[in-house]
């Protein structure tokens, strides 16, 4: 696997991945730079999965300022529905859009 992007995210790092003709969006912890992450997403297009990480990056945030927590893919708070991060990126959501999502939860 060749890192094709890489962005300092919140404590953590987030990569995209070349593998086979895919492109692997994935998420790891800082404190662990040997492994391959978490991957939350697979592109066929390299453009594309650089823009859904720079992207992840920008929505991490503002779940973490809205008091969720990112777990096994999904944006989790108590007391809510979870939200699958491969919805989040197909849906292309603003920022704005994404907040208000996160607060109608």
């Amino acid at each position: 696997m060749k890192v094709k992007h890489s962005i300092k995210c919140h404590g953590s790092e987030v990569l995209v991945r070349e593998e086979g003709g895919k492109y692997h969006l994935s998420i790891q912890a800082a404190a662990n730079p040997l492994g391959f992450g978490n991957v939350l997403e697979t592109f066929s297009d390299k453009e594309e999965a650089i823009r859904a990480a720079e992207q992840f990056c920008k929505m991490l945030l503002a779940a973490k300022e809205h008091g969720y927590y990112l777990d096994n893919g999904h944006f989790v708070k108590p007391e809510r529905e979870s939200i699958p991060v491969a919805f989040c990126l197909k849906e292309h959501l603003t920022e704005d859009l994404w907040i208000e999502h996160l607060n109608r939860g």
